[in-house]
């Protein structure tokens, strides 16, 4: 039976049995806009998974190009289409297709980024050796110039377990590669948030759930001009603000209990709003928003030097040692 908006999960309790009936339906939520550039190398990668039992919960937010014929020509019962009534924001679309899903597992895949053919099945075999955990992430791969470059994402041991306090100071995690126990996502997407969806969701979760680490690339996450990363760049100090806002009402402990994380946190924020400035080649304004924050570490008062250089020399930090993480 479908789930209507706003519900929380609900799911059976699958056998802990190998045999390909007893294998756990995995939920996978696509959302798209206007994605047909690289929609079918992401549907292909879900159909070359080496764990065959998923559904691919397709949902197509208004789009004006040729997504729906692109969906509409796969002839796989597993993948369901839905066509959103109007263009909503990112958070409010991923709410509307998790509504959808009817698996004990539920894992993300943008249609501009592609998965490795054994993503679902080494998850859902971490998940059963873990029962007591309730989100997996992994390593992934960057594609840049055009995919003809591909860049090992992460590099050393990263957090597992009580990841909370560690992932306020530096976060890790790219959407692509995480699953999530369908039982423990008993919160929802702010429908307002545009760029920081995610984080914003997946903090408030893992601050009572237990993640697990797996340190093979099982995504190769594509990097291009298009990316609402990109194109909203202005939005992530805004809605990281917001993000903070509601952690900190989540406990009136937080600020005591991880100082130096927020400390580090609001040096990010900083962080975000110089990157936006520097878009605009505003380099004194990127310096203001940084200045408060150059105790917070040495990176920020790299980052504040190079803004004196200007816009090239900013970017090309970038390019050599890669953006900060959220």
């Amino acid at each position: 039976m479908r789930k209507t908006e706003g519900a929380h999960l609900k799911t059976d309790q699958s056998s802990n049995a190998e045999g390909p009936g007893d294998r756990p339906l995995v939920s996978v939520i696509m959302n798209c806009y206007n994605g047909e550039r690289y929609l079918r190398e992401a549907i292909d990668s879900v159909l070359q998974q080496t764990y065959g039992n998923w559904e691919l919960v397709f949902w197509d937010n208004a789009s004006e190009d040729g997504t729906a014929e692109i969906v509409h020509s796969y002839a796989d019962g597993r993948i369901r289409y839905h066509l959103s009534s109007q263009t909503t924001p990112l958070g409010s679309a991923r709410n509307s297709a998790i509504a959808q899903a009817n698996g004990e597992f539920i894992a993300f895949l943008d249609s501009d980024d592609r998965w490795l053919p054994a993503k679902l099945e080494l998850q859902v075999r971490w998940f059963r050796e873990n029962p007591d955990a309730g989100f997996c992430y992994s390593n992934y791969f960057k594609l840049v110039n055009d995919g003809r470059v591909r860049q090992k994402a992460l590099a050393g041991a990263q957090p597992e377990g009580d990841v909370f306090s560690r992932f306020l100071r530096q976060y890790p995690v790219n959407l692509q590669t995480v699953m999530l126990r369908a039982s423990s996502l008993n919160l929802f997407f702010d429908p307002e948030l545009e760029v920081s969806e995610e984080y914003d969701l997946f903090m408030r979760l893992l601050s009572h759930v237990r993640a697990g680490y797996i340190d093979e690339p099982l995504v190769e996450y594509r990097i291009h001009g298009e990316m609402s990363s990109v194109r909203k760049i202005e939005k992530y100090a805004q809605e990281n603000a917001i993000v903070l806002q509601k952690l900190l009402s989540m406990s009136s402990d937080l600020e005591r209990k991880y100082p130096t994380e927020l400390m580090h946190f609001r040096a990010k924020l900083g962080y975000y709003q110089a990157r936006a400035e520097m878009a605009w080649d505003q380099p004194g304004l990127a310096r203001a928003a940084l200045r408060p924050h150059i105790r917070a570490g040495g990176r920020f008062l790299i980052l504040y030097f190079l803004a004196f250089f200007g816009r090239s020399a900013w970017n090309l930090a970038h390019r050599t040692l890669g953006r900060f993480s959220k």
